[in-house]
């Protein structure tokens, strides 16, 4: 992989502090299933050479760092902004008070800082940096959200300012040479940018979102990881 290529996995992880947990307004077992139902779980395990790689440790549940803090963010209407609220049926799960929400906004930031101060790293050495967004989606979760019924293998996601045409048509061929469906920005749109970098044109930056439906790994992991790993080597 080059040198040049940044892996974002925002969405792997499954864990919430013991102690955020007990404030739950759900039972154990309805947090842990809401949890493995929202979670890219074992999208991590994707990529074996995780030193081009930056992997959120915190589950989404806790802190979403691919959602805006500001009111810009669509999904808080769903209780489910950088602070979940609400669980994908739209129950109550949980109420965090001010203290939490400052532990929670302090990890937020400390990721994005990571994340603008690694792409400045790579533009700086390299004067191009391309970050690949990489996340799972459940073909139930996007009807039960927006009513979508007929969603690909793949989605890709492309971000006005930040794509590379001849790189979006890379992947969306490649995938479905390897005989998966593919659309783009559907049933999700766009890609991570850095905050450092975010609105600002001609950066050097391409980001591009890789979602794969849950339905491709859950049935046979071992091949489609062997096909993203390939894809990888442009």
């Amino acid at each position: 992989m080059k040198s040049y290529i940044l892996i974002h996995i925002p969405h792997s992880s499954l864990y919430i502090p013991e102690n955020y947990k007990k404030e739950a307004l759900l039972s154990s077992q309805e947090l842990e299933t809401e949890n493995l139902f929202m979670c890219d779980y074992r999208v991590d395990e994707f990529i074996d050479d995780k030193s081009q790689a930056i992997i959120f440790p915190y589950s989404r549940l806790y802190c979403d760092v691919e959602r805006f803090k500001d009111e810009n963010e669509t999904m808080n209407k769903y209780g489910m902004g950088y602070i979940y609220t609400k669980t994908s049926t739209g129950k109550l799960m949980f109420n965090p008070n001010a203290e939490q929400r400052k532990i929670i906004t302090d990890i937020y930031d400390a990721h994005h800082k990571l994340l603008d101060e690694t792409v400045t790293n790579i533009l700086e050495k390299y004067q191009k940096c391309i970050i690949i967004d990489l996340h799972s989606y459940s073909s139930k979760l996007v009807y039960r959200l927006f009513n979508y019924e007929s969603v690909p293998d793949i989605c890709i996601g492309i971000e006005e300012n930040y794509y590379s045409e001849e790189l979006t048509h890379y992947f969306r061929n490649y995938f479905e040479d390897n005989g998966y469906s593919v659309q783009i920005n559907y049933p999700y749109k766009g890609s991570l940018v850095p905050n450092k970098y975010y609105g600002i044109k001609n950066t050097g930056i391409v980001s591009i979102m890789i979602e794969v439906n849950k339905r491709v790994y859950e049935n046979d992991f071992d091949r489609f990881k062997k096909v993203l790993t390939k894809s990888l080597e442009f």
